[in-house]
């Protein structure tokens, strides 16, 4: 059973996707993120993911919502407010990482994991409405 984390930075009106390689599926969408290891929670893992991933640290933890994965573990969705001069670096040119700002409206829903597209679909919104 693996537990995921997911990062998802908020920036105004704009969310913050990973379009990665996979090898099962190969170009997906998705929030940073990844494991959460034993000695963590699911928000210290996202926010641990975040900086590994695109080298953004000290965001503002405005919420964590929790359902169970694909994989039978906890899948946790982090909300991050960044402020406007926050962007985000390709750390690692090995996982074909492309780091885009979306507009919440503009997000490829089909191109995401079940779990993700149930996210965003049902919870996102509140969060872009609001500002940063």
């Amino acid at each position: 059973m693996k537990h995921l984390a997911m990062a998802v930075v908020v920036k105004q009106d704009k969310v913050l996707i990973q379009k990665r390689y996979r090898a099962d599926r190969g170009m997906v969408f998705e929030f940073p993120g990844g494991k959460v290891r034993l000695d963590e929670t699911g928000t210290d893992a996202a926010i641990r993911e975040l900086a590994e991933e695109t080298g953004i640290k000290g965001l503002e933890h405005t919420a964590t919502y929790t359902k169970v994965n694909e994989l039978g573990g906890r899948i946790y969705f982090v909300i991050l407010r960044a402020r406007q001069e926050v962007q985000p670096t390709v750390l690692n040119e090995s996982i074909k990482q492309e780091l885009v700002w979306f507009d919440a409206d503009d997000i490829p829903h089909g191109e995401f994991f079940s779990a993700d597209r149930e996210f965003i679909s049902q919870y996102l919104h509140q969060y872009i409405a609001t500002p940063a």
